[in-house]
Order: structure tokens, then C-alpha cells, then sequence
């Protein structure tokens, strides 16, 4: 795949378990984004590598994409449609970039 046509990382959406969180869902959240960004072309590093998320918070982990630092999620975030055709949010893992005055170490 040409870099020109990768999917931007923060446009990876990956669906893990329903409308509820699976068992173990973080970690299988976390390495789920992983894989679909390296199979989307792009080189990905575990800056910090999984860990839990802290005081109800989405982030699960710290990755950097050629250079760039993302922080991964965990959380309700992609739309299902269930039986009745209700739509619902459903989990998901998703990134977002880090700003450089938000990295860890920044202000050090």
C-alpha cells in the first residue's frame, strides 16, 4: 500500500465486543489497533505498550506512528444497529494524536 493511500490513524476504528466491554477488552482493544494500523501501511511503536486505563478514562495505551505520538482508546464509540434498529454506541479502540506540549516529559 503507497503511503499517499493509507487511512490516517486517527480514522481506525476497531470494533471490539457488543454494547457491553469484553472480558480482557482493553489489552484485545489496544493490540486489535495496532494490527490495523501496521495493516493499513503504517509503522507503529509501543511507546509505553498496553496498560490499564485509570479513573474511568478511555486511554489504554501510547504508541507513536512514524514519529508521531497516539494515544490509543477504549471505550463506546462506534454506532450499532440492533435488532429493533436502534442505533446504540458499541466498543471500539480508536486514537487520537498527542500534542507535543501534551506528551509525557514535556514540561520537564
Amino acid at each position: 500500500m503507497t503511503a499517499g493511500r493509507r487511512v490516517d490513524p486517527v480514522q481506525i476504528l476497531a470494533r471490539v465486543g457488543d454494547t457491553e466491554p469484553d472480558a480482557g477488552g482493553n489489552e484485545e482493544a489496544y493490540q486489535e489497533w495496532l494490527y490495523l494500523a501496521r495493516a493499513a501501511g503504517w509503522e507503529v511503536a509501543e511507546s509505553t505498550g498496553f496498560r490499564e486505563p485509570r479513573d474511568g478514562g478511555t486511554e489504554c495505551g501510547l504508541v507513536t506512528v512514524e514519529g508521531l505520538a497516539y494515544r490509543v482508546h477504549y471505550g463506546p464509540r462506534a454506532r450499532l444497529d440492533l435488532a429493533e434498529g436502534a442505533p446504540v454506541l458499541g466498543y471500539a479502540a480508536w486514537a487520537e494524536p498527542v500534542r507535543d506540549d501534551d506528551r509525557p516529559g514535556a514540561g520537564a
